[in-house]
């Protein structure tokens, strides 16, 4: 049954009406980061790109930013292989309710709120307790985790694999439940091991997942905030760009702030739209 114009038209308003305040807000923020503004200068001032320059030659932003990029990138290659094999264990599991529990347990760490998990991983990784009463009982090195520079971003980075994984297994269980179940039991007839049947048939379906997990896993390590501040702080050592980004607006200098969160908008449209796009065009060619 055809929609009418008029419906769809309804229907298209309040995305209008969210967009348009969403595009107000960032060009807003945009417009202000052009100009001096903090509490040595409560007026704003015209500075044009002066603001971005200041950004690019600071050891901190630049450090934040290169982290931040090096989270995304280790998130999705990590997190979407993490998925796949997730999602292939759980495509064999033959119990439908139990397969059912076994998602909900991966997926779970969705629900914590990402300060909370962050507060999780303070006592789970402290030195003197948490995981190190475990390693210290099997003798084995107890690692300083959160309270050494060399092993806090490491720790956290291995917490938003735990967190996200489940996310991509998700997507990826999906696209394995479209593959047509004949196929899958000629295969097992034919004495096709699961390793050969994931790798021959279940594998060429994730390509639609890979695109929608793929985007998705950069974008929540594009935005990570709550992990690192709560478990660590203001810590040059696990700082990220977000992090950065509430540094420079709690020390009053608001068009750095802006300047910074006007970055991560640019750094998503580039990385995301075009990604989208290819996305979207694989699924209309097929």
């Amino acid at each position: 049954m055809r929609i009418g114009n008029s419906k769809i038209l309804i229907f298209s308003v309040p995305v209008l009406i969210f967009g348009f305040i969403l595009l107000y807000l960032v060009l807003w923020n945009a417009y202000y980061s052009l100009f001096n503004w903090s509490q040595l200068s409560p007026v704003p001032k015209f500075a044009g790109l002066g603001v971005y320059a200041g950004l690019l030659g600071s050891q901190l932003f630049q450090t934040a930013l290169e982290r931040t990029l090096m989270w995304a990138l280790g998130l999705v290659l990590v997190g979407n292989a993490m998925g796949l094999a997730l999602a292939a264990l759980l495509y064999f599991v033959r119990n439908s309710r139990l397969r059912t529990v076994y998602l909900s347990i991966f997926v779970y760490p969705l629900a914590v709120p990402m300060a909370a998990v962050g507060l999780i991983s303070v006592w789970l990784f402290n030195v003197k307790m948490g995981v190190n009463v475990w390693l210290a009982a099997l003798h084995l090195p107890t690692p300083l985790w959160l309270a050494s520079p060399q092993t806090a971003f490491p720790t956290l980075f291995l917490v938003t694999v735990w967190v996200f994984s489940g996310l991509s297994a998700l997507f990826y269980l999906a696209a394995y439940s479209n593959v047509d179940q004949s196929i899958i039991e000629s295969a097992r007839v034919d004495g096709a091991s699961a390793f050969t049947i994931f790798r021959r048939l279940l594998l060429p379906s994730a390509k639609s997942a890979s695109i929608v997990s793929t985007a998705l896993l950069f974008l929540f390590a594009l935005r990570l905030f709550a992990l690192p501040y709560v478990s660590t702080g203001l810590n040059p050592y696990t700082e990220t760009i977000v992090v950065n980004l509430y540094f420079y607006y709690i020390s009053t200098f608001f068009s750095s702030s802006a300047a910074v969160s006007t970055v991560v908008v640019v750094i998503a449209m580039i990385v995301i739209i075009p990604y989208a796009m290819y996305g979207l065009k694989r699924w209309i060619s097929q």
